[in-house]
């Protein structure tokens, strides 16, 4: 549960020390976000992007030469590249559904969100960040559909990589499925690679702050979600979804800082973000 030090879970209150400020060597910025469109895929238990416009310019009502646009946008804040709040998942126990902090779901969720757990109560993230480009430790650009990523292929990316998993770090799964996001939406949504229960308990088990993936659902699709339960659920440990990884592995960048500052939405389940690595 919340403690007096503002602690979010297994997430912290930032501090940038002298080891964050370490992994920053060449100044380069990598933004690990996708845009949000009408045609950014969802699942069945969310709801898709859009966007009107609310007034046009040469509908001002103000008169002279000002002119203003707005827009009405409505979307589930699960779509796209998002941070997945610790009141997002429950697990039943004893026939009820129990968040985080075993705190039963329908004392904190009402018609206005989450009174407890909500999103709004995470810190601004910056942390060690770490990517694991499995594909690439297995010489290949993209994992087969429904893939299983092991401890064995976690262990094995690392030490190909030359990196480790540290308490405190955000581990970040590349599968290669985002290429599918726009070109296959039924594959990027129904069949994505990702780690399985066992793997999500060794990162769990290693300390992690929070994890992500660039897939839609994080773990290895179809799964029951004991991964979810496991991480969320069990450790306060959140959870990054739609990540845009290509680049860093590209380059090789296995290690950075990473940035990301979810919204303030009071009694969400989750925010839009857009994270950044600094290496």
């Amino acid at each position: 549960m919340l403690g007096s030090d503002k602690q979010y879970g297994a997430l912290a209150a930032p501090h940038l020390g002298t080891e964050l400020r370490g992994l920053v060597r060449s100044g380069r910025v990598y933004d690990l976000s996708f845009s949000i469109t009408s045609e950014t895929p969802y699942s069945g238990t969310t709801s898709p992007f859009s966007m009107r416009p609310k007034q046009r310019h040469d509908e001002s009502p103000v008169g002279g030469a000002f002119g203003e646009a707005t827009e009405i946008i409505r979307m589930s804040a699960h779509v796209s590249t998002h941070l997945d709040a610790i009141c997002h998942v429950s697990e039943r126990v004893n026939d009820l559904p129990v968040l985080y902090g075993d705190i039963p779901a329908v004392q904190v969720e009402g018609e206005k969100g989450f009174t407890s757990l909500g999103v709004e109560l995470c810190p601004p993230i910056l942390v060690r960040g770490v990517l694991l480009d499995i594909p690439g430790s297995k010489d290949l650009d993209v994992l087969p559909d429904c893939y299983g990523i092991t401890v064995e292929d976690i262990k094995t990316c690392l030490s190909t990589q030359g990196t480790d998993v540290r308490a405190g770090d955000c581990v970040l799964v590349r599968t290669g499925f985002s290429r599918y996001r726009h070109c296959e939406t039924a594959r990027y949504v129904s069949v994505g690679a990702g780690p399985t229960p066992d793997a999500c308990v060794w990162l769990a088990q290693k300390g992690i702050a929070l994890t992500g993936s660039d897939t839609q659902s994080y773990e290895q699709v179809p799964s029951s979600h004991a991964g979810h339960m496991e991480l969320i659920r069990r450790r306060g440990i959140p959870m990054l979804k739609q990540v845009n990884l290509d680049e860093l592995a590209a380059d090789s960048v296995y290690e950075f800082l990473f940035i990301a500052l979810p919204l303030r939405l009071v009694g969400a389940t989750a925010s839009p973000v857009t994270p950044i690595a600094v290496c």
